[in-house]
């Protein structure tokens, strides 16, 4: 299985998530919940909604943002190469 890199930002504060899984938009609430918890217990049906949408120019690279009143969250996710 691929492995995607999230990171998400929040404020000033950005985390790095690590997931080995079939695909980079079904795990978006594991990697929120790992890097701000507090946000994946407020909101987890805002979160599973929230589409990632491709970053033109490059490849296997999405981005999404999701708003939450306490401070909006920036994601962006990659494919690692091997």
């Amino acid at each position: 299985m691929p492995l995607f890199l999230y990171t998400i930002t929040r404020g000033d504060q950005s985390k790095l998530v690590e997931l080995r899984k079939s695909n980079p938009q079904g795990w978006l609430l594991s990697a929120v919940s790992e890097a701000f918890p507090e946000v994946a217990s407020r909101g987890p049906g805002v979160i599973m909604r929230t589409r990632l949408e491709p970053i033109q120019g490059a490849t296997q690279s999405w981005s999404a943002t999701l708003i939450d009143g306490k401070g909006d969250l920036t994601i962006l996710v990659s494919q690692k190469k091997k």
